[in-house]
């Protein structure tokens, strides 16, 4: 008896708390739908205003005590990103990548790798000034979650301006590339970072191996999704009258499995597989678009667009909410220490992302505007970082939690700024089709 009133009582605590996160996300739509709009009157990327409000938003559910509320709604987030992911893969046609994929493929491993390097580097000089400070595992972590750009802010800032030319050309196809590289790299730096804290010796394959098969099964889950949802769409007669609502309903389908997927992992036997919630969603967008004619595809777009449009701007209040959360969740570090080393990481990985981008640029003889603008647009760093980070704090124990609260930290300022120097790249290469 007394075990079955402990059950109803949790059971109506679990509700109560669902209905509680539900009340805050309708507040978050609205809310940071109207620091939007606000942010654009006073011409500043409507985004810069959805994370502001979601960091109010955050201060106020912390000192109320409703941070699992926040908590809870992390599956939002998940699902925008693959929304997003899947956005960047439909604009990743073949036929556009022959043109540009060289050029692409050169200039995303230039300035990721130079954004790693430089940020270690300028890391290690800091604790030669004062010893102590960095050590080299924080180093080369920090050196590869350097490599993160976020697709969001770029995805959704280009879509909205309807930005075309040279650089939006090299840009979106390059930050969906950009993960994969990161993947690699962070993967490498961590296994080193951890060979290194633990005096064990690893071989190159040791360190390859996870990074590599989180690749493989990420393309492979991705292709499988994306053909199979490109046969489905495929059957929709074009006279069907109800063929916009199939279109959405089977693409809404493929990103919530993508994303699924990617969340959960893959178990063979006792071994598990970790997939890409950026990689797996944005192939399957690769695959779904190049297999239906370009009609087809842009209805498919039209449809998932306007569906998704309240998710994106949920996900970028909520990011700034999670930030505080975060930041409440870990009060017991010196943040003297930290901030320096937080100026230094996001100081030195804006120098290796536009040095870099500005490198590869040259050496592929890209566009004017590709060379002037391209690494300021691949500043912005959020969820892939972040995942990064978490990832780190699991390995790492309390050198783990020194790297996420720098991340939290430089994830702020960098979501804050960076949609700012985005907007400004494509509207100074002429880019912006709004006004045209």
């Amino acid at each position: 008896m007394i075990l079955n009133l402990l059950s109803t009582e949790a059971s109506v605590v679990d509700k109560t708390m669902s209905y509680e996160a539900l009340l805050i996300l309708a507040l978050v739509l609205l809310l940071g739908l109207y620091a939007g709009r606000w942010f654009e009157k006073i011409k500043l990327p409507h985004i810069t205003g959805y994370i502001i409000m979601g960091v109010i938003i955050g201060g106020i559910l912390v000192a109320l005590n409703l941070t699992e509320a926040v908590e809870s709604l992390e599956i939002v987030s998940s699902v925008a990103l693959g929304f997003i992911a899947f956005s960047i893969g439909t604009e990743l046609e073949f036929s556009k990548l022959k043109k540009s994929g060289k050029e692409v493929v050169v200039i995303t491993i230039i300035q990721a790798v130079m954004a790693s390097v430089i940020t270690i580097l300028s890391l290690l000089a800091l604790n030669l000034i004062f010893p102590g400070l960095v050590s080299l595992p924080i180093a080369l972590v920090l050196g590869a979650i350097a490599t993160a750009t976020a697709p969001a802010p770029i995805m959704l800032l280009t879509r909205k301006y309807r930005a075309k030319g040279p650089l939006t050309d090299v840009l979106l196809p390059l930050v969906g590339m950009d993960d994969a590289v990161g993947i690699v790299l962070f993967g490498v730096l961590l296994s080193v970072a951890n060979s290194i804290k633990g005096g064990t010796d690893l071989s190159v394959i040791e360190m390859l191996e996870g990074p590599l098969f989180e690749l493989l099964f990420s393309a492979l889950a991705g292709v499988i999704i994306g053909y199979g949802t490109a046969l489905l769409i495929r059957k929709i007669r074009s006279r069907d009258s109800q063929k916009e609502e199939v279109f959405l309903s089977v693409a809404v389908f493929a990103v919530f499995a993508t994303v699924a997927f990617a969340k959960m992992g893959l178990h063979i036997g006792d071994f598990a597989i970790h997939l890409s919630p950026i990689l797996t969603p944005m192939i399957m967008g690769v695959v779904l678009t190049n297999s239906l004619t370009r009609v087809r595809s842009h209805d498919v777009n039209l449809s998932v667009e306007a569906f998704s449009a309240p998710i994106l701007i949920a996900f970028f209040t909520l990011a700034g909410s999670e930030l505080v959360v975060a930041f409440a969740h870990n009060t017991d570090v010196e943040f003297g220490p930290i901030l320096g080393i937080t100026a230094v990481y996001i100081i030195f990985r804006s120098i290796g992302k536009v040095y870099g981008a500005l490198l590869g640029a040259n050496l592929m003889h890209s566009h004017r505007n590709v060379k002037k603008y391209l690494g300021l647009c691949l500043l912005p760093q959020a969820g892939v970082a972040l995942g990064m980070a978490y990832q780190a704090k699991s390995d790492f124990g309390d050198s783990g939690t020194i790297v996420l609260i720098v991340v939290l930290i430089a994830t702020l300022v960098y979501e804050l700024f960076g949609p700012i120097g985005v907007k400004m790249a494509i509207y100074d290469a002429n880019e912006i089709q709004l006004d045209k």
